[in-house]
C-alpha cells in the first residue's frame, strides 16, 4: 500500500489566501473554515445529479472516515482540507443512501472520535451530517485552545473496531499527515476486511493518485459540483 509523503503539520490552524494568512480566532468567520449542516444536506441533489452510482462496489453500505485533526484545519483559497473532506464524504454518503445502502461515520480529531452507527436513507444521512458538523466543531474548539499537534492517525483508526462492519466499503478522507507507526500494515489489514478507498485531500499540490491500490487525490479547492463527477469516476 502506497501513501503520500507527509508534510510538516502547521504551527497554527489557518486558511491561506493569495495575499495573507488568517489565524483562526473565536470571532473570525472565514468562508470555507466551518461546516454547515444545511450545505451538506444540499449535497443530496448534487450527488443525485452529478455523482454516478458505483456499481463495482457491490457492498451493503459504506463506512466514512473523516480526518479532522489539526493539520486538516488549513487550506488555500476555497476551503479547509477538513471541510473538503467532509463535503466529499457527504457526497459519497448521499450516493450510497440514494442507492439503498447504509452509511456509518468515524470522525477523528485531537479529542475523542465521533462515531455514528450505520443507518439508511435520508434520516440516516441526517445523522451522518450531524456527526460531521459536531466533530468539526470539536476540532475547531481544540484549535482555538492552542492544540495544533496531530495525534497519530494509526491508533485513531482503531476506533473502527467499534463499528464491526467488515464487508462494507470503507472511505478514509485525510491528508495522511502524522501517520503513526504501523499505519501501512494496518491499512493492509483494513483492505482485507473492507473495500478500501483512500481519499488524499490536498491543497492543489498535484498529489499522485494510485487507483490500483485505492488511493485517490482530491484538491480541496475543487467545489462539490466539480468534485462529485470526479469522485464518481475516481472511486470505481
Amino acid at each position: 500500500m502506497m501513501f503520500p509523503t507527509p508534510r510538516l503539520a502547521p504551527s497554527k490552524a489557518r486558511i491561506e489566501t493569495q495575499t495573507k494568512d488568517l489565524p483562526m480566532t473565536p470571532s473570525l468567520h472565514v468562508p470555507g473554515a466551518s461546516l454547515r449542516a444545511s450545505e451538506l444536506e444540499a449535497l443530496r441533489e448534487t450527488a443525485r445529479e452529478h455523482f454516478q452510482p458505483v456499481p463495482t462496489w457491490g457492498r451493503p453500505g459504506a463506512v466514512l472516515v473523516a480526518d479532522f485533526r489539526p493539520s486538516m484545519l488549513s487550506g488555500q483559497l476555497r476551503a479547509f482540507r477538513s471541510v473538503a473532506a467532509a463535503e466529499a464524504l457527504a457526497l459519497i454518503g448521499w450516493r450510497v443512501a440514494l442507492d439503498g445502502g447504509w452509511v456509518a461515520l468515524l470522525a477523528l480529531g485531537a479529542s475523542a472520535p465521533v462515531l455514528v452507527p450505520p443507518a439508511q436513507g435520508e434520516a440516516g444521512m441526517q445523522e451522518i451530517i450531524a456527526g460531521l458538523v459536531r466533530a468539526h466543531e470539536m476540532a475547531e474548539a481544540m484549535a482555538l485552545t492552542g492544540c495544533f499537534d496531530d495525534p497519530p492517525l494509526m491508533p485513531a483508526l482503531r476506533a473502527l473496531d467499534g463499528l464491526s462492519l467488515p464487508g462494507a466499503a470503507l472511505v478514509i478522507a485525510s491528508a495522511f499527515e502524522a501517520p503513526g507507526a504501523g499505519l501501512a500494515a494496518h491499512v493492509e489489514t483494513l483492505a482485507g476486511a473492507y473495500l478500501l478507498r483512500l481519499l488524499h485531500v490536498t491543497d492543489g499540490e498535484g498529489a499522485e493518485a494510485h487507483p490500483d491500490c485505492g488511493l485517490v487525490a482530491l484538491d480541496a479547492n475543487l467545489p462539490p459540483e466539480q468534485a462529485a463527477p470526479y469522485l464518481g469516476q475516481a472511486l470505481r
